[in-house]
């Protein structure tokens, strides 16, 4: 059985959680913002594929044998941290060296190449593994379950279905804002057709991301 009192704190609470800017939400808005609504989605997709792997892992008891394993949370921090001070580069490129040569914005074969937020080429890599990539290299996301959703199993009987019912809400939550975030950032690419907004929407984006690397090789 389930403990259905549970489900209201617990969404309530995760609305908190949620709406708190992390790296994935700096993710999704620099791919959005650069490369459109496909790219974007295509990236959430990506990001809740690693949510629910993670959730997958805390369900079945899993990844509690590996938060215990300090060795392999080392290397995931070593790996997200390094993974985030690479965006960090990537977005202060773009904000440091716009596309002046804009005028070359198509390739010999007179395909389009695609722009950066500030009208620089970049590299067209595959949106949905830059977001899997971002998550599943976190340890974060995966010890806040370990942490966070058993204090909401309450009295339930049946604690894997509490658990996977816990999950698939803040999943589900989480999906329908990063939403928001993909279309609002596109929307703001749309309307600001800014040369100097873009390239502070660049400098945000490098500065968020570097901070979040910082943070993550500080706890290491």
């Amino acid at each position: 059985m389930l403990d259905l009192s549970q489900l209201l704190p617990f969404t309530l609470a995760s609305l908190i959680i949620i709406l708190s800017p992390g790296a994935d939400s700096f993710v999704l808005l620099r791919i959005s913002h650069s490369r459109g609504v496909k790219a974007g989605m295509a990236a959430l997709w990506g990001i809740n594929l690693g949510n629910t792997t993670q959730a997958l892992l805390m369900i079945s008891g899993i990844g509690l044998v590996v938060s215990k394993i300090a060795a392999a949370i080392l290397v995931l921090k070593i790996l997200g941290g390094l993974y985030m001070a690479y965006l960090a580069l990537m977005a202060a490129r773009a904000a440091i060296w716009p596309a002046v040569q804009s005028v070359a914005s198509t390739t010999t074969n007179g395909e389009p190449i695609a722009l950066g937020a500030a009208g620089a080429s970049v590299k067209t890599g595959s949106p949905f593994l830059q977001g899997l990539i971002s998550n599943i290299t976190n340890p974060k996301p995966l010890l806040f379950y370990l942490a966070f959703f058993p204090l909401f199993i309450g009295k339930a009987s049946n604690v894997p279905l509490q658990l996977s019912v816990l999950s698939a809400i803040f999943i589900g939550t989480a999906l329908i804002w990063q939403t928001v975030i993909v279309y609002a950032a596109v929307k703001l690419s749309e309307t600001l057709k800014s040369s100097r907004f873009n390239r502070i929407m660049d400098v945000v984006c490098a500065v968020a991301f570097a901070a979040i690397s910082a943070l993550i090789f500080a706890e290491t």
